[in-house]
């Protein structure tokens, strides 16, 4: 393997455990929730912009765009990172709580001063911890 793909690896892990260790509300605290089934069923998740590999340039707004859904939708987590360091360049987490469905449309101003290769990631979590992500790669120009 090389470097890059072990960093690459790692990034998606710290991705998923932030996602899990920024949890707004403690699940022994959700009385309000029905946990008497067994859900193993990760929310459906989509990005259907950026396209994956997409130029943009420095001061272009990149468009975060998709749908994710489930019976019980716990957390978002939207971050656009940097390959070369794994920087964030853009985090966002949109309130979902309880939600069944979400329509993803966000944005960010890219301003980079390289050429940098990076990732859209999005993470979603169900009230049961079921994760789903989808990520696209996106190249950005000074």
């Amino acid at each position: 393997m090389t470097p890059k793909n072990i960093l690459s690896g790692l990034l998606s892990v710290i991705a998923i455990s932030s996602m899990l260790s920024f949890s707004a509300c403690k699940k022994e605290e959700d009385d309000d929730h029905d946990h008497t089934t067994a859900d193993t069923v990760k929310p459906a998740l989509s990005i259907s912009s950026p396209t994956d590999m997409k130029v943009y340039y420095s001061g272009d707004t990149v468009w975060i765009k998709g749908s994710v859904s489930d019976a019980s939708l716990h957390e978002l987590l939207i971050k656009i990172t940097k390959d070369s360091d794994g920087s964030v360049l853009f985090t966002e987490a949109p309130v979902v709580h309880d939600m069944t469905s979400y329509t993803i449309n966000s944005f960010w101003k890219s301003q980079v001063s390289d050429h940098s290769n990076a990732k859209v990631i999005v993470l979603a979590e169900d009230h049961s911890g079921n994760v789903s992500s989808d990520t696209v790669r996106i190249h950005i120009m000074p």
